[in-house]
């Protein structure tokens, strides 16, 4: 019984490509598999954030409007934090978020010191005022945003403007018949 060396050779040679073959390819599709995870958790967290943020603005709106001073409740960005999916961010979006959830802690903390005093109405209205301007900042960069713009079609982040002026309205009853 002979070996034939050349033979041995090339099996092994074949073997050992093969094995290195399926576990590139192994790791080839879990990364892939987890830079689809990671797009899509980037997706829903453009959303939520998006939806989050037009909330605050309808939020400010209403206490301007009856004068009933509320805090902001930033507990899901602080679970995003926490969870570390603020990492999936571009580092200038989360840096304008943040600094957007620290300007409704602040305000909250200003509520809370005031509690015991009687509230400060101006002063309120003031930070209300720096936080709606911050909220229009971090809006301004998801809209920005090169890398977001086509998950976000489908999600409006401006809010819409109707013109409700007479002659509108009659070219729309015009049109419509």
């Amino acid at each position: 019984m002979t070996i034939v060396w050349d033979q041995l050779i090339v099996e092994n040679i074949l073997l050992a490509g093969i094995i290195v073959g399926s576990i590139y390819l192994e790791q080839w599709g879990h990364r892939r598999s987890q830079i689809t995870e990671e797009k899509e958790s980037r997706r829903r967290i453009i959303m939520y954030l998006t939806d989050d943020l037009q909330k605050r603005l309808d939020f400010i709106d209403e206490t301007h409007l009856y004068s009933d001073f509320k805090p902001f409740f930033t507990d899901m960005w602080d679970a995003i934090i926490l969870a570390g999916k603020h990492a999936l961010l571009p580092f200038e979006l989360f840096q304008s978020l943040q600094r957007t959830y620290s300007w409704m802690k602040y305000y909250n903390s200003e509520l809370d010191s005031s509690s015991d005093k009687v509230l400060d109405e101006k002063v309120l209205r003031e930070l209300l005022d720096d936080v709606r301007k911050s909220i229009n900042r971090s809006l301004k960069k998801l809209n920005e945003t090169k890398e977001f713009k086509n998950s976000m079609q489908d999600h409006q982040i401006a809010k819409p403007t109707i013109d409700i002026t007479s002659n509108n309205i009659a070219n729309r009853i015009i049109k419509s018949s």
